[in-house]
């Protein structure tokens, strides 16, 4: 039992897999933002943005 638990460690090593997915997120994102094209009847803010409350 204790060779099966070393060869799955070995195979399925946390680091390298962490590694692995954050590498295919950082390689997909640039492509799904290229792609995105914004609505055509999208229209900009109108007057004042106020982000904050009434003093």
């Amino acid at each position: 039992m204790n060779e099966f638990i070393w060869l799955l460690h070995k195979i399925f090593n946390p680091q390298l897999i962490t590694i692995w997915l954050l590498g295919i997120n950082l390689s997909v994102t640039p492509l799904v933002l290229t792609a995105y094209q914004p609505p055509a009847d999208q229209k900009p803010p109108s007057g004042y943005s106020d982000s904050s409350g009434v003093r």
